[in-house]
């Protein structure tokens, strides 16, 4: 398999053009509905968008549902959050760059935490959810976007060695994490509707008294 180091240095080298092809395919349209349909409220949230790229759903959440108190952009390759970084300033008040793993970033709790396409890449899908955990208030909500099977997959696989979770099986990962899904979908268009489900998730209500 791809090492992590080798991923990191294909996202960076990847940085320049991410955002164009996530607007060409549908994701950045997808992120919108999404939120859309969560109903999420984003003013004066503190926000971490995990994995954040180009900052492209940390943007769908801005332009749907307000500016956050702050917003953290966490991703492992440089580029990538140098990117978001600068597409994200003009439009909301605190940004907060942190160049890092999942499993080295400072743990910090965000009302709201954004995640797409991140635990494909651990071996241990249960592990990552507790990370991403970890970053969540009592009560806030983590929005996660995970690569389902598909044939389309196979072929981003062939550069991002990525995994690929049936729903059904992340909702046993979900429930062994203590974790608790709200809501789950499918995107209805696109290349998103091939290749990824979303779920919506909090603290499973025995984690927070």
């Amino acid at each position: 398999m791809t090492s992590n180091s080798t991923i990191t240095q294909s996202y960076d080298m990847a940085a320049s053009t991410w955002r164009t092809k996530i607007e060409g395919l549908g994701y950045a349209a997808a992120y919108r509905w999404l939120i859309d349909q969560t109903g999420l409220q984003a003013s004066g949230a503190n926000v971490l968008d995990a994995g954040c790229g180009t900052g492209d759903f940390a943007r769908a959440l801005i332009e749907v549902s307000g500016i956050p108190k702050c917003v953290t952009l966490l991703d492992p390759a440089q580029e990538m959050v140098a990117t978001a970084t600068r597409s994200l300033t003009h439009i909301t008040r605190d940004i907060r760059p942190v160049i890092a793993t999942l499993q080295d970033a400072p743990v910090q709790s965000h009302d709201i935490v954004l995640c797409a396409h991140v635990i494909e890449h651990f071996a241990d899908p249960v592990a990552a959810l507790g990370m991403l955990k970890q970053h969540l208030a009592p009560g806030g909500r983590l929005l996660l976007i995970v690569s389902k099977p598909h044939w389309c997959n196979w072929i981003i696989w062939v550069r991002w060695r990525h995994r690929m979770i049936k729903p059904k099986h992340m909702h046993h990962h979900l429930q062994a994490a203590a974790l608790t899904c709200l809501w789950d979908a499918g995107f209805p268009v696109g290349p998103p509707s091939r290749s990824s489900h979303a779920y919506l998730i909090t603290h499973s209500q025995r984690t927070i008294q």
